[in-house]
């Protein structure tokens, strides 16, 4: 099989279930991707993210990572490429990174059967990420953020392993590789597969999209209106267009303070552009800024074309506009009445 049928093929098998990434989405624990993102992707709405950048270099520093997490521990690992698929959830699907092969055997797996009880998740993160989070514990112990260890709780019940490494490559070439441990909890295990079962069948299957959660969920769900389509408000609808229109308001009344409040400090300040405290501290700054940058059309049009009249210079313009004007996407503007 080349390559293009191999993706093709991977693609196919996504869309069948839940993968550990995909559990952790559904659940609401993932910073990369929403419960509404997940629904869209499972339902085919839109694509998934398997050929985003950060996806494709977790992918390729895959191989690098399972060669240092060898090189530090000892052990070999194998990879593993058939889909697994739990015999109850049937929606739970997942590829693991690798497999470790155990001490004094020659494989970690033999013609798809599983002959090791430890695996291996490789990762790449970022190294402020890693330092400021707070989800990342000491190397050695099982704390790592709750996103990871779904993936690898989930891992576990798809291959049986009672252990699950992790191991973090933290920034690019910075030397760091800690190394984390989890073990297979099944309360856990079981806990999360009911969970993600339950929404897959809710959602995918009944093909009924998760509540929305931000701004970005309302636009991939609601993307275009339906014009002239009228729709009644509720009571809890209408007393929330009763507070945001409050809200707004009294949002205006601050903005016009504030700048009273500004302005009397500019008439102050004249023409210095730092303002220190009693204490010599700074208290602000009106610093000057370089004018904006702006491309004339029409003097570049006159420029190129000396000799053409007022006519053809406005239809040389016009062509210009219609040729080389991009268009963002389309979306929606929202406005109280």
């Amino acid at each position: 099989m080349n390559a293009p049928d191999k993706m093709a093929a991977f693609h196919a098998e996504r869309m069948q279930g839940l993968g550990g990434s995909d559990i952790a989405a559904a659940l609401g624990y993932s910073a990369f991707k929403s419960p509404v993102q997940l629904y869209m992707e499972k339902t085919g709405r839109i694509a998934d993210d398997s050929e985003s950048m950060r996806l494709r270099f977790g992918q390729h520093a895959e191989e690098f990572v399972a060669q240092e997490y060898s090189r530090a521990t000892g052990y070999r690992v194998q990879r593993f490429n058939p889909m697994l698929r739990h015999p109850t959830f049937k929606n739970i699907i997942g590829h693991v990174d690798r497999l470790v092969i155990p001490a004094g055997a020659k494989v970690a797996a033999h013609k798809g059967e599983i002959r090791t009880d430890r695996g291996l998740e490789a990762k790449t993160v970022d190294s402020f990420v890693y330092r400021t989070s707070g989800e990342w514990g000491d190397p050695g112990t099982d704390q790592v953020p709750t996103y990871y260890l779904i993936q690898c709780a989930t891992y576990m019940g798809l291959t049986g392993c009672s252990r699950w490494d992790l191991a973090a490559l933290v920034g690019s070439g910075s030397g760091e590789l800690p190394i984390y441990h989890m073990a297979r909890d099944r309360d856990l295990e079981d806990e999360l597969f009911h969970r993600a079962q339950e929404w897959w069948d809710t959602h995918v299957a009944k093909d009924v999209a998760p509540e929305p959660r931000s701004e970005d969920d309302v636009a991939l769900l609601y993307p275009q209106a339906r014009q002239k389509e009228e729709i009644e408000a509720n009571e809890e609808v209408a007393v929330a267009i009763g507070m945001l229109k409050s809200t707004k308001e009294t949002i205006a009344e601050h903005e016009e303070y504030a700048a009273e409040l500004a302005l009397k400090i500019k008439r102050f300040m004249g023409h210095a552009d730092i303002l220190l405290g009693p204490d010599g501290k700074k208290l602000a700054t009106w610093s000057n800024r370089k004018g904006r940058s702006s491309f004339d059309l029409d003097t570049f049009v006159g420029h190129l074309c000396p000799g053409a009249n007022p006519d053809e210079r406005a239809l040389f313009i016009e062509d210009a506009k219609r040729t080389f004007t991009t268009r963002g996407e389309p979306g929606r503007t929202f406005l109280l009445k």
